[in-house]
Parts: structure tokens; C-alpha cells; sequence
């Protein structure tokens, strides 16, 4: 069965959520990647994971339901997540700081609005990942119908990243490591942006006990490009007189990996949801 492609932003995802044994082999692996359109390297690799990943992305609930079933013959498991079970419409909370109590911690948001508060035991997963951004600028000059290259600039960032949830809130409260006070860290506060980031990590999963912790994302990036690739941006500016006859004009190219990150931790988000209230 041909799978139809959905159209952007919307459709419904099938996730792995049970790696095959070790008997899913030959066979049974080619004929799965068949039917995800998927070369059996491919696949290969997704399985390789560990973590519930999308297998595939199709455009209806009832061919979703079709082709589990055909992957649950083959050996695989799956649910079926719709794309707006992400929630994204629901923006993150960029959080700047924390004030820790015995019992509760309190977000102050980077957007200097009033901070929200929950309990320790309402916090309910940690997704950690790197955000990596590439921009580069090209400036070009035209001169009597002629155009070359003046200037060429590239910038890149790497920065680590948090998203919490808890049980009060549909969104996340988003952390970036280089922008966050660590203060609340008190004597664990390091010289380094690294060791905080990790101290910071290590004292919520000490004090939210009934928190999970996903730290997974920065292995499955080659196996989420299947279905959430970090695309190009281009813009080009307009042409503006530089000089005599000379015409300048700059085109911006940006990759950057934040969507596909804010998507996985949505998915994982939603995956909790769904087995906190089977319980």
C-alpha cells in the first residue's frame, strides 16, 4: 500500500515505541522499510535509537491504523500521534531563572512576566538537546550588468537546552543554557556554563521524583530527518546603491535545528501525557 503524502504541519505520525527482537531480521526488516519507504539502512538506524521516534508521517488516522498493522506483522510496534498532539501551537516559556524551595519551583520567564510555580512532584519530564544554528551571508555587487562576490561572512552557535514539563502546564518551559542564571544553584554554582548545565540537570531529577528524563534527541537527529528535516532558509535583500553604477545586494542561508528539537520534545511530552492517564 502506497503511502500518501500529507501535507505540512499536519497528518499523523506512527512512533516506535518497542524496539523488535532479535529474530527481526531479513525478511522481515525489508519488507517494514517497504513499507515506510525507507531504505533497510535506513530503518536500520531509526531502530538503532532506542527511543519512540517516527517511523513515517501519512495523511489520515485510518491509513496510519493500516500500516501499523501491517508493521506489527512485521514486528514492529507503533502508536499513532497526530500532528496536533504536538501542541505547537502552545509557545515555549523561555525561562531565565529559577527560585527552588523545599517543595516547589518557581520559573521566572526571560520576558520579565510573572513567574509560574509548581510542585516537585508535578514536574513530570526533562527533554535535554543542542541547538545549532548556521547562518551564512553572501554580498554580492552588481557593476555594469556583471555580479561578484564583495563579502562572505559565517556564523554558527552551539548551545545546550532544556525543556520542562509539568502537570499545570500543555507547553514547556524552555531553558538555554547560555542565557540562563544559575544562581539558584547556590554553593553547586561552577565556573563554567557546562558544569552548571549539568548541576542544574542533576538537582531537578534529585528533587522531582516522579520526573523522566529523555536525553536522547542529539542521537536520533539522522533518524528524525526522515520526517523532521532541519531545512534552508534563504532571503535575499534588495538591491541598493553602493557607488557610481555599483548595486549591493546580500542573501542570508540559515539552518537551524530549534524546530525539529521543539517537535521531538513535544512528542515526547505527548507520549508521557498518554501514560500518566492510562494509569
Amino acid at each position: 500500500m502506497a503511502l500518501r503524502a500529507p501535507a505540512k504541519d499536519v497528518g499523523f505520525y506512527l512512533i516506535l515505541i518497542r524496539a523488535p527482537g532479535s529474530e527481526f531480521a531479513g525478511a522481515s526488516l525489508a519488507e517494514a522499510a517497504s513499507l515506510l519507504r525507507l531504505k533497510v539502512p535506513e530503518l536500520n538506524r531509526i531502530l538503532g535509537v532506542g527511543q519512540p521516534v517516527p517511523l513515517s508521517r501519512v495523511a489520515t488516522s485510518e491509513n496510519a491504523a493500516l500500516v501499523g498493522e501491517k508493521l506489527l506483522r512485521c514486528g514492529l510496534e507503533t502508536v499513532t500521534v497526530g500532528h496536533e498532539d504536538l501542541r505547537l501551537d502552545v509557545t515555549a516559556k523561555r525561562i531565565r531563572a529559577f527560585e527552588l524551595n523545599d517543595d516547589s519551583l518557581t520559573a521566572i520567564p526571560a520576558s520579565g512576566s510573572d513567574g509560574a510555580t509548581a510542585r516537585w512532584d508535578e514536574v513530570t519530564l526533562l527533554v535535554v538537546g543542542r541547538l545549532r544554528l548556521n547562518r551564512q551571508e553572501i554580498e554580492e555587487r552588481k557593476r555594469r550588468g556583471r555580479k561578484q562576490t564583495v563579502d562572505s561572512r559565517h556564523l554558527s552557535s552551539d548551545e545546550s537546552v532544556l525543556d520542562l514539563y509539568v502537570k499545570s502546564d500543555e507547553g514547556n518551559w524552555r531553558i538555554s543554557a547560555n542565557s540562563f542564571d544559575f544562581s539558584c544553584l547556590g554553593l553547586m554554582k561552577a565556573p563554567t556554563t557546562f558544569e552548571n548545565f549539568a548541576a542544574l540537570i542533576s538537582l531537578l531529577r534529585e528533587r522531582a521524583t516522579k520526573v523522566a528524563f529523555d536525553d536522547a534527541y542529539n542521537q536520533a537527529r539522522p533518524a528524525l530527518a526522515n520526517v523532521w528535516p532541519v531545512e534552508e532558509q534563504t532571503r535575499k535583500g534588495e538591491w541598493r546603491r553602493s557607488g557610481a553604477g555599483k548595486f549591493d545586494v546580500a542573501t542570508v542561508t540559515t539552518t537551524d535545528n530549534e524546530a525539529q528539537f521543539t517537535r521531538y520534545s513535544r512528542l515526547r511530552y505527548c507520549l508521557k501525557r498518554r501514560e500518566l492517564i492510562s494509569k
